[in-house]
């Protein structure tokens, strides 16, 4: 038996009743859903990463093949001796580390520079962790690094008198929901990323001796 869709009663401006057929009411209320529907957002707002990031000192680009082209909004958090405008060579020799949090599609990128004195750790050390079962090495020119899981290491030679071993140490992490560590491409990025990083504080930072060999371009990995 065809069970039948009642009609609904209206009523005209005078007050007299008239029928809605039941057709038409099923047509109205898919069309109301689809206003809906479409006034719905489907898909998560895109990263917008800018241009210049950590204290606008680095490009954006290497930090952009890190996260993911949509979720949770671009931030910069504590960032901090990054920018070198209104500051003399001597305080900026003072500063001794630079650290700058990003933030963006459920991935976090951590950005760290500081300068290793006193032989705590030489470039015989980065070398051979660069060797390590596990690691990644790349270059920069004459400076040494290696990625390990998620993170670049990168050291360049920074002596603050003729014959030290000071070494400036650059470091990139990379972690959160929104990333695959393991990828190729983002493993690229974080060493690009720590190339950018370690450009910056050699040459405009700390103004290491022969920094200015450093090449301009990604790392060469391997």
């Amino acid at each position: 038996m065809t069970e039948t869709v009642p009609a609904t009663t209206a009523r005209t401006a005078g007050g007299t009743p008239w029928k809605v057929p039941a057709a038409v009411v099923v047509v109205l209320l898919v069309l109301a859903g689809a206003g809906v529907w479409l006034l719905w957002p489907d898909e998560e707002p895109a990263v917008a990463v800018p241009g210049k990031v950590c204290e606008k000192s680095l490009p954006g680009g290497t930090v952009k093949g890190l996260m993911p082209d949509r979720g949770a909004k671009f931030q910069e958090k504590n960032a901090y001796n990054f920018a070198t405008a209104g500051h003399s060579q001597d305080a900026m020799r003072d500063w001794g580390l630079g650290q700058c949090l990003l933030t963006g599609g459920g991935v976090t990128v951590e950005v760290e520079y500081r300068l290793l004195q006193g032989g705590e750790y030489t470039r015989d050390d980065a070398e051979r962790d660069a060797r390590k079962s596990g690691s990644t090495p790349f270059t920069l020119g004459e400076a040494v690094g290696y990625l390990d899981g998620p993170g670049a290491h990168l050291f360049v030679d920074c002596p603050l008198r003729t014959g030290g071993d000071e070494l400036l140490e650059v470091s990139v992490g990379v972690g959160g929901s929104g990333t695959d560590t393991k990828d190729r491409a983002v493993r690229a990025s974080a060493a690009a990323l720590a190339a950018d990083t370690a450009r910056h504080a050699a040459q405009d930072i700390w103004h290491c001796a022969g920094a200015e060999r450093l090449p301009d371009g990604a790392p060469s990995m391997g």
